[in-house]
């Protein structure tokens, strides 16, 4: 649509000239030639001195040069001479040799004349090349540092036109979103050494940006909604290109310079724009970003996205839905809402198969696993207990990757067979049972990093037992063992006298990922006839420490003794009210320790 040559020098001309050819480009009802504003800038130029410079340089009218077809055309040729000089005299385009510098200025200029010819006033053309002009002559006029002949700036600059190729920027909001378009690349890319290895590739970049931008505005406009979708973009521009920006960065690959390339980045982003339609104040602008990067990625990776059934638009709306319920925003800031989805997507681009199947791609597993998530740390489920005290974001983040990294390899385990109420899921019992066991004041026996290691421990134990531990048929967490196992734990580090401090968060930690494993292996003796049993252990575990071995068993050999006594109960080999014995496996075990 545009050239980015003549842009460039029109830039160029502007920010030397004082904004001369600007003041033109921008003007949608002015009616003079683009060469006026230059010419005017010069003294006055003799007829014979503009056709001596043609007589010398004849080439100038061969066919494909700037002034072919004009040799009958005096006033033509002696306003582009007039023009010439005065860009000559303003320093634009400088060269070393004076005479390539004339002939290279009278192309450009004669350029800009035959843009003007084909470009009335009123063509959208002129006003999305006056557009761009405008907001390069901005950043170049506050950044000289940039006009040299191979600046980065300049490369964004020509790059975004070579991919812009919609007029929709034309007209109204347009025209403000393709100046902030611009503006952010050049602000922000301008120095990114990395990006800039490749003009072809960022060309594609921009295309496909620009594309999809125009695409969303078309519909935002049918949908009477142009004005807070120009909002929107303004908000998020920076954020969209920089996302994108990275994504090229991590695998230049993707980014292949061809027609398929620009369509492939502009059907991302489109999908990306409808998936998190409605649902945008979910998001800041560093989260967007991440977003951005990571759905080009993921679709790169996985082309079947790419199809018309919209895999990661549906993807991406189902989990941005959950994201917004009122559930999770009660739990959770905006903030964490967005690099939750980042997460997300980065699970998906690696576990793809697992998680999406093309054909049914309304059947949206991460959706379903967030789903549970945010239920399980309800107070509904996992009790009064303020578990988002417990949680910075990074743990939200961090519990999110275990979470999803689980249902990636088992999702049939963790989340099927719930009818549709996400808080019968194994994946949101589990989780409940943990927070539940917590009590009251979750903050009194962990920390966020120890609520995660519990979630990670009970997990694995319920993809080995989970029908035995877990009760789906019951929303109440308080009914499966694994509640009832744990609570023992926390119980017993609440409640039991431990004169000699022993207990720490640690120890609880390391107690529970030894005994909840065992307990699990022997899940028949709760069931039947012993339910207290782990509780019954540890309190025998810490009598020794504080009695008959008190020299012998410490914090860190505790969860070991505590594992012995258990096992050996659970095997008929000891009795807890036997005092004697009880001191001997302990003993024996803590001779192997």
């Amino acid at each position: 649509m545009l050239d980015p040559n003549l842009v460039l020098f029109a830039v160029e001309a502007g920010v030397k000239l004082g904004r001369k050819i600007n003041d033109v480009l921008v003007d949608e009802t002015a009616q003079r030639p683009l060469l006026m504003p230059l010419g005017d800038l010069v003294g006055s130029v003799t007829q014979g001195e503009a056709m001596a410079f043609f007589r010398d340089h004849r080439e100038l009218f061969r066919a494909g040069q700037p002034c072919h077809g004009l040799e009958d055309d005096t006033a033509q040729l002696v306003q582009i001479y007039r023009a010439m000089r005065a860009v000559e005299m303003a320093g634009v385009v400088p060269v070393s040799d004076v005479g390539q510098r004339q002939l290279e200025l009278v192309g450009q200029v004669a350029g800009l004349g035959q843009f003007d010819s084909k470009f009335g006033a009123r063509n959208p053309v002129r006003r999305v090349f006056g557009t761009v002009v405008e907001i390069g002559i901005d950043y170049f006029a506050t950044h000289p540092e940039a006009m040299g002949r191979d600046s980065g700036a300049k490369r964004v600059l020509a790059a975004f036109i070579g991919g812009l190729q919609d007029t929709d920027f034309a007209e109204g909001a347009g025209r403000q979103i393709l100046a902030d378009l611009l503006g952010s690349a050049l602000s922000s890319l301008s120095s990114h050494t990395a990006l800039l290895i490749d003009d072809d590739r960022l060309q594609v970049l921009f295309a496909g940006i620009t594309g999809a931008v125009a695409e969303d505005l078309r519909r935002a406009v049918a949908d009477g909604n142009e004005t807070s979708r120009q909002q929107f973009f303004r908000r998020i521009g920076t954020s969209l290109l920089r996302g994108a920006a990275g994504a090229l960065v991590s695998d230049v690959d993707l980014f292949l310079p061809d027609d398929n390339a620009a369509l492939f980045v502009k059907e991302t982003l489109g999908q990306v724009l409808q998936g998190l339609q409605d649902q945008e104040d979910l998001f800041n602008n560093q989260t967007l970003e991440l977003i951005f990067k990571s759905a080009l990625r993921t679709a790169a990776e996985h082309p079947e996205v790419m199809t018309d059934r919209k895999v990661l638009q549906s993807l991406l709306a189902r989990t941005a839905a959950v994201l917004g319920d009122r559930q999770w925003k009660r739990l959770f800031s905006v903030e964490t809402a967005g690099a939750v989805l980042h997460e997300a997507l980065e699970v998906a681009r690696e576990n793809m198969e697992l998680l999406v199947d093309p054909k049914r791609p309304q059947e949206q597993l991460l959706a379903d696993a967030l789903a549970a998530m945010a239920g399980s740390l309800s107070a509904k489920l996992a009790g009064g207990g303020s578990i988002q005290d417990l949680l910075s974001r990074r743990q939200v983040v961090e519990l999110t990757r275990v979470v999803l990294g689980e249902v990636a390899r088992h999702p049939e385990h963790l989340i099927g067979d719930a009818g549709g109420d996400p808080g019968k899921t194994v994946l949101a019992q589990v989780i409940a049972s943990v927070a539940r066991a917590l009590g009251e004041d979750p903050t009194a026996v962990t920390s966020g990093d120890g609520f995660l290691s519990l979630v990670r421990v009970a997990l694995q134990v319920a993809l080995e037992n989970g029908r035995l531990l877990i009760d789906t048929a019951s929303a109440s967490p308080a009914s499966n063992a694994l509640f009832q196992i744990l609570r023992q734990v926390v119980t017993a580090f609440a409640e039991a006298p431990d004169p000699r401090r022993l207990w720490t968060r640690d120890t609880l930690i390391e107690v529970a990922a030894r005994l909840l494993p065992l307990a699990s292996a022997n899940l028949q003796t709760f069931i039947e006839s012993r339910p207290a049993l782990v509780g019954e252990t540890l309190t025998r575990a810490l009598q020794l420490a504080r009695g008959a071995l008190a020299g012998r068993i410490n914090g860190a050999n505790l969860p070991a003794v505590a594992e012995a006594l258990l096992h050996a109960v659970l095997w008929d080999d000891l009795s807890l009210d036997d005092a004697a014995q009880v001191k001997a496996v302990a003993l024996a075990r803590l001779r192997q320790v």
